[in-house]
């Protein structure tokens, strides 16, 4: 052996000494307390929650025979500028009325999320500048709704509203709105028959698995927005989410034995992710901790298109 070949298998050992003397060093709750800082990030970045709606909107297209990169790259995108922007606008009012540790990260890290913000939306609309005139229209009224819902647009009382202000609105616009992003987008994009059954579908679970949101927020939400926990209490509200879920359960049976849309192990796949967010909504309450719905309940939807992906490989 030469010198310089002994050199290098020396140096080879300490490289795998120091790594493996590192490795020793790090207990398993270190590293999991490691991972768990980056899932923060994420969360509170809306890189989470875009995930979820990317992950949705694949199965449609999976779904539908729709092989269209640049539209998942745009719902990716966009779907950061607009979470972004609607909390970043109204992160420092939030504070100043006592809201959680959630807006309280937010504000800290808001430049950095600017920056995200500001990148994803050049990104979306490049991405926008190739799509054709009737998706362009969808999105401008998307556009519309997304500020609307974080800006204030009309007065009442003497007072400026948002859109999210209105009162009983709020679930029902975001589950009308990610059933637009994840299943029309594109299945018009792509010019795909269009299933009003699987719009029914998507809307039952968004509206499901938003639920838990509003359980959440009761500390925080003025009575006057009129949430259905609000309303009817949190044991209702729970086994209203339930039932959207049965009932999108029936819906994916019918479109599985009758409409031949779909295999089997991809109807496992949809049907376990609805148990686990009924699951999850049975247990949700007010005094849980905050991972436990943005994670966990957020997490069903980037699940979702986890299993289904493994459905594909079977």
């Amino acid at each position: 052996m030469s010198d310089c070949e002994f050199l290098n298998v020396a140096k080879l050992r300490i490289i795998g000494t120091l790594l493996n003397s590192f490795v020793k060093n790090i207990s398993t709750f270190d590293m999991m307390r490691f991972l768990l800082k980056i899932l923060d990030f994420l969360v509170v970045s809306n890189i989470y929650v875009a995930l979820g709606v990317l992950s949705l909107t694949w199965i449609s297209q999976e779904l539908n025979d729709i092989e269209n990169t640049n539209l998942l790259f745009f719902v990716f995108a966009s779907t950061i500028f607009a979470y972004n922007f609607t909390r970043l606008v109204r992160v420092h009012p939030m504070l100043l009325e006592g809201e959680s540790v959630r807006h309280d990260n937010i504000f800290r890290l808001r430049s950095l999320l600017w920056i995200l913000c500001i990148a994803s939306g050049i990104w979306a609309f490049y991405l926008f500048l190739q799509f054709d005139k009737l998706i362009s229209s969808l999105i401008y009224f998307m556009a519309a709704v997304s500020i609307a819902y974080a800006i204030p647009i009309y007065k009442k009382d003497g007072s400026w509203v948002r859109l999210r202000d209105v009162p009983g609105i709020k679930i029902f616009l975001i589950a009308f709105v990610w059933t637009l992003v994840t299943v029309s987008f594109p299945v018009l994009e792509q010019g795909a028959p269009f299933r009003f059954l699987e719009h029914i579908e998507r809307f039952l679970f968004v509206f499901a698995i938003t639920i838990p949101f509003d359980i959440r927020d009761m500390r925080f939400d003025d009575f006057s927005l009129l949430t259905i926990p609000q309303i009817l209490g949190i044991r209702k509200s729970r086994w209203i989410g339930i039932g959207a879920l049965l009932f999108a359960e029936l819906i994916l049976a019918y479109r599985f034995f009758f409409e031949d849309a779909m295999g089997l192990w991809q109807a496992l796949a949809i049907y376990l992710t609805y148990e686990l967010a009924a699951l999850l909504i049975y247990k949700s309450h007010p005094q849980l901790p905050e991972r436990y719905v943005t994670h966990g309940v957020e997490g069903t939807s980037i699940l979702m298109g986890l299993l289904f992906l493994l459905s594909q490989l079977i």
